[in-house]
């Protein structure tokens, strides 16, 4: 396992994603083996970290002209590193930048009439999220993402959780982490995680049905003694979350390249 483990959340970023997890998981809340991982970091160098900051500012100041300068000559729009049908060959990269972000409708050659658009949220999502990963020579992704240690000890796991109705959400924790009674609870911790793959059941708090998906603060989490408990919402990472990558162009430093949204298991839209 690397990047998706089971077919778990819609394709939406991390912030969105704890937000749509479904109120309650109908897994079993069984004990289970614990599945260890490793947490890729990406080690920024200068140049990086510049890219970063100056990305983080366009964002937090809604400069489209800013942004559509970190934009690369290259820029594609993916779906498990594999180009989605959206994308539109006959036209250039800020073009179809424009349409995944919502400053542009699809096929239009003027910006603006995008329904809940600019998506400066889900930039938000990417430039505030401190995580990257080396995806390849030369592409790095936020947010960052972990390999499992025993793919076998994850089977195992996922085969005693998982029931014919619901496969498991499997999040990520990025450090070890502490596990509340409740969302904020400051007393003694009931548990504490590694750095692990685990299960989450539900996020607090949640999203209204008919309303906008709000930005969770604290997971239910389901830990492998079978007890469950809550983590801070910053602690864990998505295994479906989207994916931002940024490459180094010969002339002009870090820009941005790719955007990728998960794929399920078979490779299909869920």
């Amino acid at each position: 396992m690397h990047r998706h483990p089971v077919v778990a959340l819609a394709a939406v970023p991390f912030a969105l994603a704890v937000a749509a997890t479904a109120a309650q998981a109908a897994i079993k809340r069984i004990p289970y083996p614990e599945v260890k991982v490793t947490v890729e970091q990406y080690k920024a160098d200068n140049a990086f970290a510049a890219m970063r900051k100056a990305f983080s500012d366009v964002v937090s100041k809604k400069d489209s002209a800013a942004l559509f300068g970190l934009v690369g000559p290259t820029f594609v729009w993916t779906k498990g590193n594999a180009l989605i049908e959206d994308f539109d060959l006959g036209r250039d990269a800020l073009h179809n930048f424009k349409v995944v972000f919502g400053f542009r409708e699809a096929g239009k050659d003027e910006d603006g009439v995008v329904d809940g658009g600019p998506f400066w949220d889900l930039l938000a999502t990417f430039a505030n999220d401190p995580t990257a990963y080396e995806e390849s020579a030369n592409k790095v992704c936020t947010p960052t993402t972990a390999t499992v240690v025993d793919q076998k000890v994850f089977e195992l796991a996922g085969s005693k959780l998982e029931t014919d109705d619901d496969a498991a959400d499997w999040y990520f924790t990025l450090r070890e982490t502490p596990v509340a009674k409740a969302p904020g609870d400051t007393g003694t911790p009931i548990g504490k995680l590694g750095t692990v793959a685990i299960p989450v059941l539900s996020s607090h708090p949640p999203s209204p049905e008919n309303g906008p998906a709000v930005t969770p603060t604290h997971l239910e989490v389901l830990m492998p003694n079978g007890r469950t408990g809550w983590i801070p919402a910053s602690a864990a990472r998505s295994y479906s979350s989207e994916r931002l990558c940024f490459a180094k162009t010969a002339k002009n430093g870090w820009k941005i390249v790719v955007y990728d949204q998960p794929a399920d298991a078979q490779g299909e839209e869920q």
